[in-house]
């Protein structure tokens, strides 16, 4: 059977070849990441951040930046840390509260990522002297000690490097599978019991340690950057000694390297101080970044598509593999010649100044042919659902900036034409590409309904501070909400689309005028953090006020409703009263809007 190029694999269940073979280096794009220093890395689900990170590591290093690349000259040593929802957000760890919880729960964070650093120095263990290996263990044993540990942690004498390595990993596994048992039985005990066990720290463990591993025979001596991924995932009160980490600036040994999906609920320490960038942390929006720069985001994925095809055998050039709709390219290609003549013969009879006049004719191509096109199919011929949305520049235009969602679909087309036969997969049919990306947008859609669950009680009894990211908004009425919103917005584009009397009919962002209430604020954020909107602060300044929230609606979105994903023109200005109505009743929100003759209108930041 054909392999398919483009299956999405976990990062974590990737091994460093699969990783080096399929990793485009995108450090160009943010150059901040490979600098010693504190970064928050921030991106929705599938924008790559997890790959991201593992591609730092050194076996994985060694193999991008191939021959004459040695251990000892890498610029650092990077270790994944990843933060599952399983180890820190079980109720038995979030009931927990004050001090007495807070100083667990680091303990804990700190024996996860030196389980982690254990994991790396065993799997480094060939490489690095057996003096310095038991120098670092004795430097452990020590701290441990320091920090209250009671653990018997004797290693024999003779044992080899990655022995003890995994000796100092079994320790820290023992150490967190305590703590977990400590919480788990206290409800049981009569009396609360205290607890008698190590309690380690940043500063008196984990940072002495960083430095430790610099001194490793073997080893670069380099800072240590601890990966810490989807850091959302974390109770509030952990993501405050996060914080408090990241306020130490131990950047000489330690640099904390940390992603979130949008959704990091502080950035205040323990002891109530504010985290701030530039001096505490560099901060880095891969959603952003790729959204505001288009021709880096699809320079990326040609990238990307192009070293997967070619692992696999395949030369062929992206646009070729993924053609577009060449009979559908031509009649837009007629109707922007009717443009220009349209233009042009309203130059020379001197109406420049128009209400639908362009100043150039290529603006008002630009502005209005596929909307035309949209209208002529929808009006004439009734089948405004055979407007393709195949074509390699296409499919990138609906990934939104996240290129999971090129990979998935691309993926779901690569098994459709196998399955109709096909020994070699040399080209995506137009056909094939239309069916995949109307079932993925509509699906998208479709997942986003409230959970069976979402009337039953938290089982938790954790308030919406305590509790982490998977545990908010997730199985509430938010989800109602959201659905709502993006209908409404779906609807309102696409009336606009097809609305030939208006100047700026290529519309798909909102610019939100006011301050939005809680409620509204909890589902725009909500939809960010699960990719249907988009947000940035790039909007153009009105004349009162400044710049205000822009949020763009995923182009993923766009086959659903038919909706032109090419790109858009204007910002439609809208208050929170407008947007409380759409919350509940997506069709009298649209009705309302329009109504009003030719909506207020922002200018995009070009």
């Amino acid at each position: 059977m054909s392999t398919n190029p483009f299956n999405v694999r976990n990062p974590e269940h990737v091994d460093a070849e699969y990783i080096a073979e399929n990793f485009v280096d995108v450090f160009t794009d943010f150059p901040r990441l490979q600098d010693a220093g504190n970064t928050f890395i921030h991106g929705a689900r599938g924008t790559g951040k997890s790959m991201l990170l593992r591609s730092l590591e050194p076996r994985v290093m060694m193999l991008r930046l191939g021959r004459g690349t040695t251990l000892t000259s890498l610029p650092f040593l990077a270790v994944h840390v990843p933060l599952r929802r399983t180890e820190f957000a079980a109720p038995e760890l979030t009931r927990s509260h004050g001090y007495a919880g807070t100083a667990l729960g680091e303990h804990l964070l700190v024996m996860q990522v030196m389980l982690r650093i254990a994991t790396l120095l065993h799997n480094l263990a060939g490489e690095i002297e057996s003096k310095s290996a038991r120098i670092f263990f004795s430097r452990f044993e020590e701290l441990y000690r320091d920090c209250g540990g009671n653990r018997n942690t004797d290693c024999p004498l003779d044992a080899e490097n990655a022995a003890i390595f995994l000796h100092i990993a079994r320790i820290c596994e023992m150490e967190a599978m305590a703590v977990r048992q400590y919480y788990v039985r206290s409800p049981f005990q009569p009396e609360r019991t205290a607890y008698n066990g190590a309690l380690t720290g940043f500063l008196d463990f984990l940072a002495p340690l960083a430095s430790a591993v610099r001194q490793i025979s073997g080893l670069p001596n380099v800072p240590l950057f601890v990966m810490l991924d989807d850091a959302d995932n974390l109770p509030k009160a952990m993501q405050r000694v996060l914080n408090s980490w990241v306020s130490s600036r131990s950047t000489s040994d330690v640099c904390l390297k940390i992603t979130t999906q949008l959704a990091y609920a502080t950035r205040r320490t323990l002891d109530n101080r504010v985290i701030e960038s530039p001096h505490d942390f560099a901060e880095v929006n891969l959603s952003s970044v790729y959204t505001s720069d288009y021709g880096s985001y699809s320079d990326r994925v040609r990238k990307i598509i192009s070293k997967r095809l070619a692992n696999v055998g395949c030369n062929e050039d992206v646009d070729i593999f993924f053609p577009r709709d060449e009979r559908q390219a031509q009649r837009l290609a007629e109707i922007q010649a009717e443009i220009d003549g349209e233009h042009a013969a309203r130059i020379d009879e001197g109406l420049t100044n128009g209400r639908r006049g362009a100043a150039r004719a290529r603006d008002e191509r630009t502005r209005y042919a596929v909307p035309r096109l949209m209208r002529e199919l929808t009006g004439s011929s009734r089948s405004g659902h055979t407007y393709s949305y195949a074509g390699f520049k296409s499919l990138v235009d609906l990934s939104s900036g996240v290129v999971r969602w090129f990979l998935e679909p691309a993926s779901r087309m690569y098994d459709s034409v196998v399955s109709e036969g096909q020994p070699v997969v040399a080209q995506i049919p137009v056909a094939i590409q239309d069916k995949v990306v109307r079932e993925w947008s509509t699906e998208f859609l479709e997942s986003l309904v409230p959970s069976p669950d979402s009337e039953d009680a938290d089982p938790t009894g954790l308030s919406s501070e305590e509790a982490s990211l998977h545990a908010l908004g997730h199985e509430t009425e938010s989800y109602t909400h959201l659905r709502n919103l993006v209908e409404a917005l779906g609807r309102l584009f696409r009336s606009r689309l097809l609305d030939g009397d208006i100047s700026e009919q290529r519309v798909i962002s909102i610019v939100l005028r006011d301050t939005p209430t809680k409620k509204l604020k909890e589902v725009l954020d909500l939809g960010v953090r699960l990719g249907y909107l988009q947000r940035s602060d790039n909007a153009a300044k009105e004349a009162l006020g400044g710049r205000k929230p822009r949020y763009v609606l995923a182009k993923r979105l766009g086959p659903h409703y038919r909706l032109d994903v090419s790109g858009y023109a204007a910002h439609l200005s809208v208050t929170s009263s407008d947007l409380a109505l759409a919350l509940d009743d997506p069709a009298i929100f649209v009705r309302r809007r329009a109504k009003q003759d030719d909506h207020p209108m922002l200018p995009l930041d070009l």
